[in-house]
């Protein structure tokens, strides 16, 4: 695999990479060459399953992280493909062409972040978020107390329970017990 990482790294400029454990590399890129990277993997390379494509928001960065594995289905290897996006203008290229089944990994993380994935067949259309009108809860400035407070007011007649002391209640594990039970 050693192989793959010098050649990413003349080809396409990796600015970092990291080994997680033996059957786990990462590499850090560009945005402008994830697409033609992760392109030239699927062709390439024994990379060619997308197995998944997630999201991280380095808010004090202003950036948002997209991470991109690919599996190596008979190595049983996978690469993690990082990239940085803008924060404010979050916008990233869609690999829909490369895998169909990132047309839904791109329409959750447009709902849930807010980045778009210009001509990615199902950007806009709800996906979990039926009616949401708010700013996508996964960005780390959503105030998620605030959002309960105003749309789910408390009820009257509910106790608070601390869940350690029930469980310690239900299941006899004293070590969960507060001193006072």
């Amino acid at each position: 695999m050693m192989h793959i990482l010098d050649e990413i790294r003349e080809r396409f400029g990796a600015e970092w990479q990291n080994e997680q454990r033996p059957d786990l590399l990462q590499i850090g890129v560009q945005a402008k060459t994830i697409v033609p990277l992760l392109t030239w993997l699927k062709a390439h390379t024994p990379f060619v399953q997308l197995t998944h494509l997630s999201a991280v928001d380095w808010i004090e960065d202003g950036e948002f992280q997209l991470t991109y594995l690919l599996t190596d289905p008979k190595a049983h290897v996978s690469l993690m493909v990082c990239t940085r996006i803008d924060r404010e203008q979050a916008e990233a290229e869609s690999i829909h062409a490369l895998w169909p089944q990132a047309v839904t990994y791109e329409q959750e993380i447009n709902e849930m972040f807010g980045i778009h994935f210009p001509g990615s067949p199902r950007q806009g259309v709800p996906f979990i978020l039926e009616g949401w009108n708010d700013i996508p809860p996964m960005r780390r400035d959503f105030d998620t107390v605030a959002y309960m407070n105003s749309h789910h007011p408390s009820r009257p007649g509910r106790e608070h329970t601390d869940p350690r002391a029930y469980i310690g209640k239900v299941f006899g594990e004293r070590g969960y017990l507060h001193d006072d039970d």
